[in-house]
């Protein structure tokens, strides 16, 4: 098997096997997390949303890690059986730096799903402020 098919076929297991809703709950939970932290800000008109690369970096330690060389060796795409032991542990050093990428890549994807939903609830916190001024300090409210 050639390097490139060896990639293919490794992305897609880890594509086939991501819990898409585990991290779309960890986007969720971050940018709630920060908005909380951040309401004064957002109310007042000075909050900024923190870039991918930082919200990268607080997301990171939450989103699993979860490659196992022996369960990928018993259930991923590929047949180990014709490999002697040495080629076996090389391949897997590669198949595990293929998921490095993979991770990485994923913990940006949810870094910018958060930064979306971080967008979405300050948002709508501003547009909500805006009905209360509007509906407590107009005029017409005497």
């Amino acid at each position: 098997m050639n390097k490139k098919e060896l990639e293919l076929r490794v992305m897609n297991y880890f594509t086939e096997n991501i819990n898409l809703h585990k991290y779309w709950e960890i986007a969720r939970e971050c940018a709630r997390e920060i908005c909380n932290v951040k309401f004064d800000d957002i109310i007042s008109g000075g909050f900024e949303i923190p870039s991918s690369m930082e919200l990268k970096e607080k997301i990171a330690p939450r989103v699993p890690y979860d490659f196992n060389a022996s369960d990928f060796k018993e259930t991923g795409p590929i047949d180990f059986s014709d490999l002697d032991e040495n080629l076996v542990n090389e391949t897997l050093a590669k198949i595990e730096n293929i998921y490095k990428k993979f991770h990485d890549a994923q913990t940006m994807a949810v870094a910018k799903a958060a930064r979306h939903v971080c967008e979405n609830l300050a948002g709508n916190v501003k547009k909500e402020v805006h009905r209360i001024k509007e509906k407590y300090l107009t005029k017409e409210s005497d």
